[in-house]
């Protein structure tokens, strides 16, 4: 028998049973994280949810700010997933722009986080903290409001945006109209967000130049027909 070989295969084995595991405590710490904040996530929590010994869960996370910075880590790259990622492979300009915002509601529509927004929830809790936690929250919204603006930026370089505020600005105002969307649809208990894709398109046809017809703005169908439609 050659025992090199099966010590490997064990090894391989063992390895990927160890990231099964950890993916479930990831989940489970998402979960919680979204519903109710990052502060309620205890290595002594999960490792009762999950049916695990604190010293198993500990050999994945050393720490409370490691579990933390790893479902950081899962959020965003859920997030990235969900919203940036399938924008940027998109069309550039103003279509990119209003495809993010849309993704953004669609990923609220369709749960992507069980509960609150989650780095909504996050930068509110850890913004003014110092430490890895609260840079890591801070980079994940960056990174969003980035996106927002490059792609406002985007379409001022091509003439489909008129200059009459920087791009940052309108990114920032966007992007407050998204959360805005958000607070309502929350006290609504999950109001429909037509009337806000309405509003929001409206909005970047306000600032729109003439590159692109007026009547595309007029509500995201009307946006649809004009891609399709354009040469």
């Amino acid at each position: 028998m050659n025992f090199s070989h099966w010590r490997r295969g064990t090894a391989s084995e063992a390895r990927s049973q160890g990231k099964r595991t950890q993916q479930a405590i990831l989940a489970r710490a998402l979960k919680i994280a979204a519903r109710e904040g990052l502060a309620a996530l205890t290595i002594g929590r999960l490792a009762r949810e999950l049916e695990m010994s604190k010293s198993g869960l500990f050999a994945h996370f050393h720490s409370k700010e490691a579990l933390e910075l790893a479902t950081v880590e899962k959020a965003k790259e859920l997030f990235q997933n969900a919203v940036l990622r399938p924008a940027q492979a998109s069309a550039e300009g103003v279509e990119r722009l209003w495809i993010l915002c849309d993704l953004w509601l669609l990923h609220i529509e369709r749960r992507v986080f069980s509960g609150a927004y989650f780095f909504s929830g996050a930068l509110f809790e850890y913004a003014d903290r110092p430490g890895p936690v609260s840079k890591a929250i801070k980079n994940a919204a960056q990174e969003w409001l980035k996106a927002l603006r490059e792609a406002v930026g985007d379409a001022q370089e091509q003439k489909q945006l008129r200059r009459v505020r920087r791009a940052e600005q309108i990114a920032s105002e966007l992007n407050g109209r998204l959360l805005g969307a958000y607070c309502a649809y929350l006290l609504e208990d999950g109001a429909s967000f037509r009337e806000v894709r309405d509003a929001l398109l409206g909005r970047v046809g306000e600032l729109a130049t003439n590159v692109i017809p007026v009547s595309a703005f007029e509500s995201p169908a009307c946006w649809r027909k004009y891609l399709e439609k354009r040469p």
